[in-house]
């Protein structure tokens, strides 16, 4: 069993995944005995903790037995169920991508592999807090609008983007995701517009749906929102407020320009809007990159984002940054839907920011994303696909195939390949088809991929 160690994807990762492949197929029959841990170690030609490391892996998820003094077997496995995408509903696959049953293969997912986690980091700050006096207050219910020394890091996080951030304008959520609710919440009442990007963000558009309110797409652009586009609607339709990303856009994965930003933020006093800048990617971007939080001198940006994308997602530790009026508002719905957020957690993060090697963390996990996107995009256009543009960082990348090939068809067949893709249409506020697809070029090694890829690029259908 072949391991290349010049994949990004860590030897244990890749162990564990052929193994349980191996025995889900039924290539190794249920009770046989695998190889021990030192003859695998010198089959693979890795050592016995990468192996250990590994059944230990495949025997928490039920995919090994380990017998006492008698080695690990193969256990009884139920046959994969196949994912049903149907017609290819986006909200099918938007539900599909978190569920036990996804594809191995994620190609189209919005998080970080396993290998650019800060992992790390995250078991170290568990440690120290065991080890605290202050544990017990860490499991009660915390401070309503976050844990005080986080918030004060974040602070301090945000003057190193030049972003102005009054004391108490921050408030910690649950995610980016409920960041976004709650300034929605504060900023909107039902039946209001809502300018978002098209294509934009494609958790957004059922929540807007949810929370009574019209989503009116603007288009995106390589520079930025449509200025023009942009424009013409706010004088056509009042609108409340307008979500958009400036920094590392998804799914496109360009960022705006700062000719861009600075009109965009000139309409909006203009014509009175709020604007919430969703920009959950601004760390994996260069230090450089403008924002509009950054020009925000009459206080009409909400700066929503999380630490799902730096350090690892199952957190959940996000924050907004606006006006300590606004603020006080957010910290109001955040009591009256879920209470406090997980003191637990944001003092994990704290724990993280406070031990000295955040920042270089960031740094290389930029160049480990450049580095993926350079193997990334090379694969894409080498398999046949075609660019969109060429993204200064980040994890997306926005390709399309040749020819008018129907991009839920191409869906529903990775689907039955065991991967998962993005059509373009996830994207949009109105779910209309696009033969754009978002990559993330963390989740794009695979060699099953590219075939799939190759062949579908040159397929007559």
């Amino acid at each position: 069993m072949h391991l290349d160690s010049s994949l990004p994807t860590p030897l244990v990762a890749q162990l564990a995944a052929r193994l349980s492949a191996l025995v889900r197929n039924g290539d190794i029959p249920a009770g046989e005995r695998v190889p021990s841990i030192r003859h695998m170690a010198r089959l693979c030609k890795v050592s016995p903790l990468t192996v250990a490391n590994a059944y230990t892996r495949l025997v928490e998820a039920g995919v090994l037995v380990a017998h006492a003094r008698g080695g690990y077997f193969a256990a009884r496995m139920a046959p994969p169920p196949r994912p049903d995408p149907g017609e290819g509903d986006p909200l099918w696959l938007l539900q599909h991508a978190y569920e036990t049953t996804a594809p191995t293969i994620k190609a189209g997912c919005g998080w970080l592999s396993e290998q650019y986690r800060y992992s790390l980091s995250v078991r170290r700050a568990l440690e120290r807090l065991a080890r605290s006096d202050l544990l017990p207050t860490f499991l009660d219910y915390g401070n309503p609008a976050g844990f005080p020394a986080l918030r004060l890091a974040i602070r301090q996080l945000l003057a190193r983007r030049n972003i102005p951030c009054p004391e108490n304008g921050i408030v910690l959520t649950h995610g980016a995701s409920q960041g976004l609710e709650l300034a929605l919440r504060a900023c909107t009442k039902p039946g209001d517009t809502v300018l978002v990007d098209d294509p934009g963000y494609c958790n957004l558009y059922p929540l807007l749906h949810m929370l009574g309110l019209r989503a009116q797409g603007v288009p995106r652009t390589k520079e930025g929102v449509d200025i023009a586009a942009l424009e013409e609607r706010l004088a056509d339709t009042p609108a409340a407020v307008m979500v958009t990303t400036s920094v590392l856009h998804n799914p496109t994965g360009v960022c705006a320009t700062a000719a861009n930003i600075t009109a965009l933020y000139a309409l909006a006093c203009r014509y009175g809007l709020h604007v919430i800048e969703d920009n959950i990617f601004l760390d994996l971007a260069p230090q450089t990159q403008p924002c509009l939080a950054r020009i925000d001198t009459e206080e009409r940006v909400v700066h929503v984002s999380s630490f799902s994308k730096t350090i690892t997602p199952g957190l959940r530790v996000g924050y907004v940054r606006c006006a300590p009026d606004l603020a006080r508002r957010i910290m109001e719905y955040k009591m009256a839907v879920g209470l406090t957020s997980s003191s637990l957690n944001e003092a994990l993060v704290c724990s993280i920011l406070q031990g000295g090697f955040y920042q270089s963390h960031l740094a290389d996990l930029r160049e480990g994303l450049f580095k993926a996107q350079k193997t990334t995009i090379a694969a894409l256009l080498k398999a046949g696909l075609a660019l969109y543009a060429q993204p200064s960082g980040g994890m997306f990348v926005w390709a399309r195939f040749p020819g008018d090939k129907p991009a839920r068809a191409i869906m529903r067949r990775a689907a039955q390949a065991d991967i998962l893709l993005a059509p373009g249409s996830l994207f949009r506020p109105d779910g209309q088809d696009t033969p754009w697809f978002r990559f993330n070029v963390t989740q794009c090694d695979s060699p099953a991929l590219l075939n799939f890829l190759h062949t579908e690029a040159h397929s007559g259908f």
